[in-house]
């Protein structure tokens, strides 16, 4: 029998974002560590045991956030691959991705994600996962960037992807540590400009 949907979405699907979000808010409003699961069930207004169904612990919440800001920048692909060369993508990437990151995450969700991953064990961890959204589309960008002779590194396309992520990942923890003091979206294209993708690709 084939499951009965609504909006697009079966009653499972619904059930686990209304834990997912009820999971998030939380996380906002009182930080990770102070939320328990059954406080998320009760939000979400499901059954204790319904967190168990799709999420092994709190911190597959994290996971399944840094998987949701994936489907955005999913999002910003026809936008990005409008720019007229690398450069320009890139940049227009970057403004998307540093815009969202200001205005939906924000930085007290953005702490609570990043500190997440320090604390867990191992080098398997979503924030540098290289099959993530993130980094094959920067990857992707790159390596056209070179068949059109507009990148000048001799790095390959995933390298250059690593090093433009990390540095990204950079900027959010310096926006992190100064409690949003800087304007992201501008600190970020300006950087990019200056002194990232010099090092890279031709600008026009």
């Amino acid at each position: 029998m084939a499951k009965t949907r609504i909006d697009g979405k079966t009653k499972a699907e619904r059930t686990k974002e209304s834990i997912y979000l009820s999971a998030i808010t939380l996380f906002r409003e009182k930080g990770f560590d102070s939320v328990t699961v059954e406080e998320i069930t009760q939000a979400a207004g499901t059954a204790k045991g319904s967190f168990y169904t799709y999420f092994s612990t709190k911190s597959d919440i994290i996971v399944e956030a840094f998987w949701h800001i994936d489907a955005y920048y999913r999002s910003l692909a026809p936008m990005v691959l409008a720019g007229h060369d690398t450069a320009d993508r890139l940049l227009r990437f970057t403004e998307g991705q540093m815009r969202y990151i200001s205005n939906e995450i924000g930085c007290d969700m953005l702490r609570i994600l990043y500190a997440n991953q320090l604390l867990v064990e191992g080098s398997d961890k979503v924030i540098i996962d290289r099959s993530r959204f993130w980094h094959t589309f920067i990857r992707d960008i790159i390596a056209e960037g070179q068949q059109r002779k507009e990148v000048h590194s001799r790095l390959s396309p995933g390298e250059l992807a690593i090093y433009f992520n990390r540095s990204m990942r950079g900027m959010f923890l310096d926006w992190n540590v100064s409690s949003a003091a800087t304007d992201l979206v501008e600190e970020a294209l300006r950087f990019c400009r200056e002194f990232v993708l010099p090092g890279m690709v031709v600008q026009g």
